[in-house]
């Protein structure tokens, strides 16, 4: 390359160019085994003439590629890590967002077959666009009934003031109104319970669905939405529900269960950024257990102090939380699957429509339900 075209490269090409003349070579000697094995990389590019790296390069070289744990190092992913400080600036706006949602999805140990590719590939067609869809929805509808029920004298607080006539919220004497296993997502008892379920909705509901799609995580939360209304009738089988939060902790379930099984490659190098440190392992748990322990600490007491107009379950929590175990395995797109996870997808499968024809059968044959309410919809008494 002449120096006239040198002079029109920026910093990044330049530093691309230096790094392949200096070192390919090295990986070229191993292309056939797939990459220099990390025990002797620091060997062999001190032997190269010129190639010396300097201390902290080769420790952070060492440390990063050790966290994909296959031993050995491309050259790809070595251009990859050793201009990892510049390469977000060749990002759009979209891309680096796409990014952070990615290292708040994808496990660690996956990211260095995926990154790439979704960063390349993924054309915002169609939109994320389910989980905010939903929460306007369900604003909407708490302003609606928020005024409706001031005019009827029901001040709407903190955690109190509740439609409880409302045709959308699940109550166990109108259980044959099918659609109310469904609609109570949209009623909330209170500004507290709504603005919960929104900030949990969003916070992980929205970069599940910029890497698997809006459908896929619509189909998860609306059936974590059912299956907490089952299993709250089976639980809880004299009180009403309101509240989106079965497909809330169908999400948190679904990310609970990469966190545990990630763990190990998901705490690796939250010290390298602060993206890194917020997509975390540890500060992930922590998130979850405290927001998912605001709202059913809030549920459980709505429930045992409700207004003179009823109490509220929260058994749809757990409800929904174990369906989004089930399902986020199901369901949701596999990043990097292995064999035995086919049989994982069968039993979470199988598990899953057991319990939830299970709960049909109670809602069905079970005596203990109250009378039935065969007045035409809505009785406000």
């Amino acid at each position: 390359m002449t120096s006239f075209e040198m002079d029109h490269l920026d910093d990044d090409q330049k530093q691309r160019l230096l790094l392949e003349s200096r070192y390919k070579p090295i990986f070229d000697r191993h292309e056939h085994e797939g990459g220099v094995p990390l025990k002797s990389l620091r060997q062999e590019m001190e032997e190269v003439g010129g190639s010396k790296l300097p201390r902290g390069k080769m420790e952070l070289l060492l440390r990063r590629a050790d966290e994909y744990q296959d031993g050995k190092l491309e050259f790809g992913e070595f251009i990859r890590i050793m201009t990892a400080e510049t390469g977000d600036r060749q990002l759009t706006a979209f891309q680096k967002l796409l990014k952070i949602s990615l290292n708040g999805v994808i496990p660690r140990n996956a990211q260095k077959k995926r990154m790439e590719y979704y960063l390349d590939h993924y054309n915002c067609c169609p939109p994320p666009l389910f989980m905010i869809f939903i929460s306007l929805a369900e604003i909407g509808v708490f302003v609606f009934y928020a005024i409706e029920l001031k005019g009827m004298g029901v001040e709407t607080t903190a955690s109190s003031g509740f439609p409880w006539y409302s045709p959308l919220i699940y109550k166990p004497q109108r259980r044959y109104e099918a659609w109310r296993f469904l609609t109570y997502m949209f009623i909330h008892v209170g500004y507290l319970h709504l603005v919960f379920n929104l900030i949990m909705q969003l916070m992980l509901g929205l970069p599940l669905e910029m890497v698997h799609k809006w459908w896929r995580v619509g189909f998860v939360y609306s059936l974590g939405v059912v299956a907490g209304s089952l299993g709250h009738s089976v639980v809880d089988t004299t009180t009403m529900l309101a509240g989106a939060s079965g497909g809330c902790y169908a999400l948190i379930g679904a990310q609970l269960a990469a966190v545990i099984m990630n763990w190990k490659e998901m705490t690796r190098g939250c010290q390298d950024g602060v993206v890194e440190f917020i997509s975390s392992a540890p500060v992930r748990l922590t998130l979850i257990l405290v927001l998912g322990g605001a709202d059913t600490g809030l549920a459980i007491y709505q429930r045992f102090t409700g207004d003179s107009k009823g109490s509220v379950g929260f058994a749809a929590h757990f409800g929904g939380f174990l369906a989004g175990l089930l399902l986020g395995i199901s369901v949701l797109k596999n990043i990097d699957k292995k064999p035995w996870e086919t049989v994982l997808w069968w039993i979470s499968t199988i598990i899953y429509c057991i319990l939830i024809i299970f709960c049909i059968c109670w809602n069905g044959f079970y005596p203990g339900f109250p009378d039935q309410d065969w007045r035409p919809c809505c009785p406000i008494t």
